[in-house]
């Protein structure tokens, strides 16, 4: 979003300082610019594309298991339940009659069951660490309140399908960058 050897002289010291420490320095920009030239890897990425290089980057992650798992489940929506029939998210509401609309629901693997999610439905959060690691991928079917049945799966399980079709070739084709670019970066 900006050029720190030109528009932030002040501060783009601090780049550099990293690099010399052992920070990678990668630049995406479609501009040869003067923080480019100091760069470890310059993208030169088709304007307006920055978006697809961050959905091949995920699905990488995601693909290779490169992520913090625990620290994903407990700070992120991807472990929380939607409905397929009206993609919503799995409400209290939808279970019982005195169910709140706030609180959202996460699956337990253990108690093979939804169970409530923390930080959620209107009560004072004194932890957001879990005693359990909710999965981020599956898909269950659930009795609502009304008898009907619906599945459901957690926000991740939506999220990996979106991004099935970012492949490095795929990107490429969009971003104008080389697939073996795209592999390091996400590496």
């Amino acid at each position: 979003m900006m050029n720190p050897s030109v528009t932030q002289i002040s501060d783009a010291h601090f780049l550099y300082e990293a690099r010399y420490k052992g920070t990678e320095l990668v630049v995406i920009d479609p501009v040869y610019s003067a923080t480019a030239m100091h760069a470890d890897q310059w993208l030169p990425i088709a304007v307006g594309t920055d978006a697809a290089l961050g959905l091949a980057v995920a699905r990488h992650l995601l693909d290779t298991g490169a992520i913090d798992l625990p620290f994903i489940c407990e700070q992120t929506d991807l472990p929380l339940l939607v409905r397929l029939d009206n993609g919503r998210f799995l409400r209290a509401e939808d279970l019982s009659d005195s169910g709140s609309e706030t609180q959202l629901y996460m699956w337990h693997p253990q108690k093979n069951e939804p169970v409530p999610a923390p930080g959620c439905g209107g009560h004072p959060v004194r932890s957001l660490v879990l005693d359990f690691e909710p999965p981020i991928d599956g898909q269950w079917t659930l009795r609502l309140k009304d008898g009907t049945e619906v599945a459901v799966v957690p926000v991740g399980a939506m999220l990996k399908e979106h991004l099935d079709p970012w492949t490095f070739e795929h990107t490429a084709s969009v971003t104008g960058l080389h697939v073996e670019q795209i592999r390091r970066f996400a590496e």
